[in-house]
């Protein structure tokens, strides 16, 4: 009879089975032996290569290492129980493994057949990871690596094409994260962000890898990384040897008229630019500035091909106060590749860095909407080639002295022009047909290109003529009071009452409620909500307000009232509309954010307790997301509605969606680490607490604030940690004790103090316990286990971590069990147990950080890095140490500089 077959695995720890027992190999170089036999199993491996792998390259007398060779062979047969594993031949060794025997044969052909997740599922951390020998490890186990990262592309290639890209992007993050320099991993990440809508996100990563191609190698992407750009960009590709660059431009004017002599006015100043310069358009609201402004840009665009960059300074917005230079900077630096975080908090060192990086560049920058000299003088381009277009309404004539300017006046459309945009929108036989009332619209409208537009749409979509259209415009017929600064004629704003009056009663309603809501842009769902109407008459009643140039939509799915358009929806609000109307509409909007970011949250945390929310009324549309990337995304999106929402509801007595909001935010802010955002909404988040009485939310907000401010203001960490604890032992909430509890556990062990860590961690753990809240008392355990190990307590660290870890495997896909086993390393460093401690960092590597936030990822590298060092692996702990690095910069961690200090003294 044939005894069991023998079975190895390679592709992690060494492992030998006969049958289903266990085989042990004898450490040293027995190990060592049949790793270089089994990583070539079927081949013939010399007797001179076995050498240089069983004794590290050293060259001892070779007599005698022939046989300590045959002594090592021998003890191994002796070992497997199967000498016909082993064979000698001419010159070497063969290891005989039968078919299916050895876990690398079975990923390499797994992989040829394009069963790529299986091939992949078959790896259980590195290669040999307990077998010693730099040689095998140098010219075996790195190649094999290599060999894995090639079918996890081919793997997630094939994902790609499945149409799996949102699900993609958390694992690719992460990648990119732990091989920072390998292009193509970026590229796909490029193409995922792009697939999953995440447009701006891709052509940011694009950044990202460029910049830091450029530090580390001084290199720029390859033909990959260029496609993945190209194809996010939507354009024509471009030639070889082009650099990529930002592309914020909005889409030009489709039927854009007229404006020639400024056209080539500007197109003269481009031309002759020999230092930094500006031209500033300006003139009244409606006349067309920003379009003539985008205009131009696409026509010029392939002369700055280090990039086009575009900011909205709010300097008109009636609701919303204009950008900073400060703010503006921050968001030109991020599209020039420099993250938040890593832009200088004073404005001069602000503009030094804006400088720097566009020295010796092409670039056009167009600032739009400008208030004044003061804000827009430090966004000015240094260096020649680059060259700014500004558009305000104010007198920029400070700009020309100073700073090389040149202004152009826009007046109204010459009457030709004027006429030539009519005849565009309602075709050539209607303007042909009535040529005089046709020269009195355009006199009646100033020549202003908005107010032209709005009457031609309003005209396209009835049938009387143009003569009864003038007529109803000279009597003033629905006139609002409106004021445009500078307008020389009342039919301006008649023509937007005109327009309005043509709309449906849903369409009027809805263009009035735009008016009064706290947004910069809408979807369809916010629309619905604020209007308390089904998506699909969301949907038609906004392109109804398109149709009537009432609306504009800039990039797909976002919709955007003018600024003059948003004074008339508001004008007409209060004086057509109910307060109480008004009231009800922004409280649907404000129920839209809180609830569907409850929705959220709760997939990104699905351990989270549940939040006691405002009731929804049953019109506001409740979205779903299917994972955490898509929650992810979304919140994304809104974010920039959502730093206006938020401080709104602050201001303007919405205190329960004050306070909600940010909380419903949390594990969104978590994961991110967005701490200067994150500080200013949960501060709003506890003034509205406090102006409620609600000392449920007043806890709430301080434990979070203690949270934020713990890695960074310790002892005010303490103070806020300790002040929610109060409150919730005075109101009995035993959860919110247990949350307090942990967090101050951590907050004294960051000071030192390890009996107060050790005795909230404890009394933490007891709470949980009694809760029966199995995923928080996880959480509870482990971060107790790290307390106790931190105060030198490791023997019962060990119990209480084993405990965390096996609550953590009995709750698969709710707790990152990374977290647990960095831990348990942590606390087999503290017992001596180096080499186990070791072994567990290899699988959490193995399997990857994606599962853990920045912090935790950051800490994870630094840990392990530490532990290379005590080993003996400088080379690897400084990878660690990069890696740790690059997280840091990104969610601006204040370890940066202790970092680079220890990178530094490896050389």
């Amino acid at each position: 009879m044939t005894g069991p077959v023998t079975r190895f695995a390679v592709l992690g720890p060494l492992e030998v089975w006969r049958g289903d027992e266990p085989v042990v190999v004898p450490a040293g170089r027995s190990r060592a032996l049949l790793a270089a036999l089994l990583l070539r199993a079927g081949q013939v491996v010399t007797v001179d290569e076995l050498v240089e792998r069983l004794w590290d390259g050293d060259q001892p007398n070779p007599q005698r290492t022939r046989a300590t060779l045959h002594m090592v062979v021998a003890r191994l047969r002796q070992a497997l129980g199967d000498p016909t594993v082993v064979r000698t031949v001419t010159h070497g060794y063969v290891a005989d493994v039968a078919p299916g025997a050895l876990d690398l044969h079975e990923f390499r052909d797994l992989a040829g057949r394009g069963r790529f997740a299986e091939a992949l599922a078959l790896w259980r951390g590195t290669p040999l990871s307990d077998v010693r020998s730099d040689v095998l490890h140098a010219e075996e186990v790195a190649p094999l690596l290599e060999e894995r990262l090639a079918v996890l592309e081919r793997r997630i290639e094939a994902d790609l094409e499945a149409g799996r890209a949102a699900e993609l992007v958390p694992e690719l993050r992460s990648l990119t994260r732990e091989h920072p320099l390998r292009e193509r991993f970026w590229a796909m990440l490029v193409h995922a962000l792009h697939r999953s809508g995440r447009t701006a996100e891709a052509l940011a990563a694009y950044q990202e890898v460029r910049v830091l191609l450029a530090e580390e190698l001084g290199v720029e992407p390859g033909e990959q990384l260029r496609e993945a750009h190209r194809l996010a960009l939507g354009a024509v590709p471009e030639p070889p040897g082009r650099v990529a660059a930002p592309r914020q431009l909005p889409a030009d004017v489709r039927s854009f008229t007229g404006r020639r002599d400024e056209v080539a006015a500007l197109d003269r100043l481009a031309a002759h630019a020999r230092a930094a310069t500006a031209v500033a358009i300006t003139g009244m609201g409606g006349l067309g500035k920003t379009a003539l402004a985008v205009h131009w840009a696409h026509r010029v665009a392939a002369d700055f091909p280090d990039g086009q960059l575009m900011v909205n300074l709010r300097g008109y917005d009636p609701e919303f106060p204009p950008l900073t230079p400060e703010q503006a900077l921050t968001q030109l630096l991020g599209a020039l590749g420099v993250p938040a975080e890593r832009v200088p908090a004073a404005l001069d060192e602000q503009v030094s860095l804006y400088r720097s990086v566009l020295a010796d560049r092409r670039i056009l920058v167009v600032l739009d909407n400008v208030a004044d000299v003061a804000q827009v003088r430090p966004l000015l381009p240094p260096g020649a080639g680059n060259f700014a277009v500004l558009t305000g309404r104010n007198d920029l004539r400070g700009l020309v002295a100073l700073d090389d300017a040149v202004l152009v006046r826009l007046n109204g459309l010459a009457p030709a022009e004027a006429v030539d945009l009519l005849r565009r929108v309602l075709g050539p036989d209607r303007v042909d047909a009535e040529p005089d009332a046709i020269a009195e619209l355009v006199d009646l409208c100033a020549g202003l290109p908005l107010a032209l537009r709005v009457a031609a749409a309003t005209l396209a979509g009835e049938p009387r003529g143009v003569a009864d259209y003038v007529t109803a415009l000279k009597a003033g017929d629905g006139l609002a009071e409106l004021e445009i600064p500078g307008d020389p004629a009342s039919a301006v704003q008649s023509t937007f009452c005109l327009s309005y009056r043509a709309l449906t009663p849903a369409a009027q309603r809805l263009f009035r409620l735009l008016g009064v809501a706290p947004c910069r842009d809408h979807t369809v769902e916010t629309a619905a909500a604020l209007a308390g109407m089904g998506l699909d008459e969301a949907r038609r009643v906004l392109g109804e307000l398109l149709r009537a140039h009432l609306l504009e939509q800039p990039r797909a799915g976002r919709f955007v009232l003018h600024d003059l358009l948003r004074l008339h929806a508001e004008s007409t609000a209060c004086t057509e509309g109910s307060e109480a109307e008004n009231e009800l509409a922004v409280t649907r909007l404000l129920d839209f954010y809180l609830h569907n970011i409850d929705r959220a949250d709760r997939v990104i945390r699905p351990t989270r307790t549940e939040l006691p929310l405002t009731p929804v009324d049953g019109a506001v549309p409740l979205l779903a997301f299917a994972d955490q990337a898509e929650a992810v995304a979304w919140i994304d999106g809104e974010m920039p509605n959502l730093r206006l929402v938020i401080p709104y509801a602050g201001e303007h007595g919405r205190h329960e969606h004050a306070w909600q909001i940010p909380t419903a935010l949390w594990g969104y802010l978590y994961r991110n680490y967005v701490w200067t955002e994150w500080r200013r909404f949960t501060e709003i988040a506890l003034a509205s607490a406090r102006r409620l009485g609600n000392r449920f939310a007043e806890a709430v907000a301080l434990h979070t604030l203690g949270g934020i401010t713990r890695n960074m203001r310790p002892e005010e960490a303490l103070d806020h940690l300790h002040q929610a604890l109060a409150i919730r032992e005075e109101i009995g909430h035993v959860h919110g004790m247990a949350a307090s509890c942990l967090e101050l556990a951590g907050a004294y062990e960051s000071f030192g103090r390890h009996d107060e860590a050790v005795r909230f961690g404890e009394r933490a753990v007891q709470l949980w316990a009694g809760s029966g809240n199995e995923p928080a008392l996880a959480i509870a355990l482990n971060n107790h286990a790290g307390t106790l190990s931190a105060a030198g307590r490791h023997e019962q660290a060990l119990e209480v971590c084993l405990r965390a870890v096996e609550l953590y495997r009995r709750l698969p896909g709710r707790l990152a069990l990374g977290v647990v086993e960095e831990t348990l390393a942590q606390v087999l460093i503290g017992l001596g147990r180096l080499t186990d401690a070791a072994a567990t960092y290899q699988r959490i590597f193995a399997r990857g950080v994606g599962e853990l936030n920045s912090l935790s990822a950051m800490r994870t590298h630094l840990n392990y890095a530490d532990l290379l060092l005590r080993l003996g692996d400088p080379g690897t702990a400084r990878v660690h140490l990069a890696h740790a690095l690059e997280l840091c910069v990104k969610a601006g961690f204040p370890q940066e500089a202790e970092i680079r200090a220890r990178l530094a003294g490896l050389g």
